[in-house]
């Protein structure tokens, strides 16, 4: 029986997929479209979802396609500068956006797929299922019409905001559609500023937009005023569209060359539940937000990399089922975060309120030139600010000065990258070159006196599950020692990264989160962590 049945192959399907088929779980991935997307759609990939990628494998043909973005400006109008948001300093190897139309980023995601030998089943369409405890059997129409029954043991939907598995589970997607009519074009652009930052023009008019993706490409997004308040907003042309630039845009800005025009509307959206037995939803399909955030499709991405090191744990029988509750306990709280700050952003921009609009236009710049307003506006926007520290799968021992220090690392933060790290082939390395692995990675950081009280023979019965680094200061002959890894942090830069003093215990998931921190070495604490994980039901 195959374990999973993806039903969409868009960026969080083929997400998904790459990352089964990583861990060697077998599954089928299927879309009702004749072949991909060929219109940009979701532009901005973030920091975060960089990491991802790269942890995945995949990471080097995105950075050679897309286009890097380093900074976000808004102004008030078309000369007076409301915001400057720069990511240079963000915490991680990727302190940028990177624009790449949709469409490229699900070519590279298919070629990464077809390595596994793995193709997408397209024009078959999900028009049924039904589950029991153990099994899902879905009803599958192909092209020509004809029917198929199959049996897998779970079904994901990632099939966009029109999914037929949230359909066909008759779930409700509370929420509302956004007053405002929006009109896009993708479109080359003429003018002096600069190509690699986002612009923000507010204008009293409404709110024009443009993200850049490259040879002088950009995606303009413009609010519309008009009375008509439909479902379908109808498609500009390029004449109407260079008339809002002339208004509200920098002055002598020439649009041509459209490859697409489109008139939409937003909505805020999303499902109680994203787990209903054996089946699942991630992306659209469960949330959808205002294009604005540009947080969607990097949302989604993250949704399916969180999924699926849980499903491979529990398709080879290393975990119980429970674990996959855990999902929607961490995952649901990110979407409704989400969802509150794009919706607030969304808000902020096309007030029509005359007091908030001179809030607005007087705290802004004021709140946006501190470092601790930027560093949390550009954390927020890359999603490494994300965390699962209410998670029952982390578990932290730490100082209790530390425990209530709430800017310090905890069990459930994103796991920080750490420079020039000395790996097992002798040459520097940082740590997310380190673990690319699929498996849980320990870190075990000991001083040269504690090595040799380490029982390591304790963790034995965990090897196969759990990739085991010893973390040294000083030089070592062997690559190395009773089945764990040697690293060498001669800079101490990990004690410093993770604020750990000199025998601790990292414990990093597949989706290099962290699971475990402990302040020392204490191998019978870690196996009463590690236990309920892999062999006993979680409870929750």
């Amino acid at each position: 029986m195959t374990d999973v049945l993806i039903a969409g192959a868009g960026p969080v399907g083929l997400t998904l997929a790459c990352e089964l088929a990583r861990n060697g779980v077998s599954f089928r991935i299927i879309d009702k479209s004749r072949e991909p997307s060929k219109l940009s759609k979701a532009l901005g990939i973030h920091a975060r979802s960089l990491e991802m990628l790269e942890r995945m494998g995949t990471i080097e043909p995105f950075l050679k396609q897309g286009l890097k973005v380093h900074g976000m400006q808004a102004w008030l109008g078309s000369e007076k500068q409301l915001l400057n948001i720069r990511f240079d300093d963000l915490d991680s190897p990727y302190p940028f956006i990177l624009d790449l139309p949709q469409s490229e980023t699900e070519q590279i995601l298919i070629e990464h797929l077809a390595q596994f030998g793995v193709q997408i089943e397209r024009q078959v369409e999900l028009v049924h299922f039904s589950q029991t405890e153990d099994i899902v059997t879905a009803t599958l129409r192909h092209a020509d019409h004809e029917e198929e029954a199959t049996e897998v043991k779970w079904l994901v939907g990632c099939d966009g905001a029109h999914s037929s598995v949230r359909h066909l589970l008759n779930l409700p997607f509370e929420g509302a559609v956004y007053p405002e009519n929006f009109i896009l074009a993708d479109v080359r652009v003429s003018w002096e500023l600069p190509e690699n930052e986002m612009h923000l023009f507010i204008h009293e008019e409404g709110l024009l937009a443009a993200f850049p993706y490259g040879n002088n490409r950009y995606r303009l997004m413009a609010e519309v005023n008009t009375p008509l308040q439909s479902e379908k907003v109808p498609d500009p042309t390029l004449e109407e569209f260079q008339h809002i630039v002339d208004v509200r845009g920098p002055r002598g800005t020439r649009i041509s060359d459209p490859v697409w025009l489109a008139g939409f509307r937003s909505h805020l959206r999303h499902v109680k539940e994203t787990r209903h037995g054996k089946v699942f939803l991630a992306g659209d399909a469960s949330h959808i937000h205002s294009p604005a955030g540009g947080q969607g499709m990097n949302t989604g991405m993250q949704d399916a990399f969180n999924l699926a090191w849980k499903l491979a744990l529990v398709a080879r029988g290393s975990a119980a089922e429970s674990l996959l509750q855990t999902y929607s306990l961490e995952r649901l709280p990110v979407a409704h975060s989400v969802l509150k700050m794009t919706d607030t952003m969304i808000k902020m921009i096309t007030t029509k309120n005359r007091i908030t609009q001179k809030l607005r236009n007087q705290l802004a710049p004021f709140l946006s030139s501190r470092e601790v307003v930027q560093k949390r506006i550009r954390n927020q926007i890359s999603e490494i600010a994300i965390n699962y520290r209410n998670s029952p799968i982390v578990q932290e021992h730490r100082s209790f000065i530390q425990h209530l220090q709430p800017h310090h690392i905890h069990a459930g933060d994103r796991a920080p990258d750490v420079q020039t790290l000395i790996g097992p082939n002798k040459t520097e390395q940082r740590l997310f070159e380190i673990l690319r692995g699929t498996r849980h990675a320990l870190l075990i950081v000991a001083s040269d006196s504690k090595l040799t009280e380490l029982r390591l023979e304790a963790l034995d019965r965990w090897k196969n599950e759990i990739d085991l680094y010893l973390i040294m200061t000083e030089h070592h002959e062997q690559s190395s020692h009773h089945g764990c890894t040697i690293i060498l942090d001669p800079a101490h830069q990990l004690h410093k990264r993770y604020d750990i003093g000199p025998d601790s215990l990292v414990l990093i998931r597949p989706d290099g989160y962290i699971g475990y921190l402990s302040d020392s070495i204490n191998f019978d604490q870690l196996q009463q962590y590690l236990d309920p994980l892999f062999t006993v039901k979680l409870g929750v």
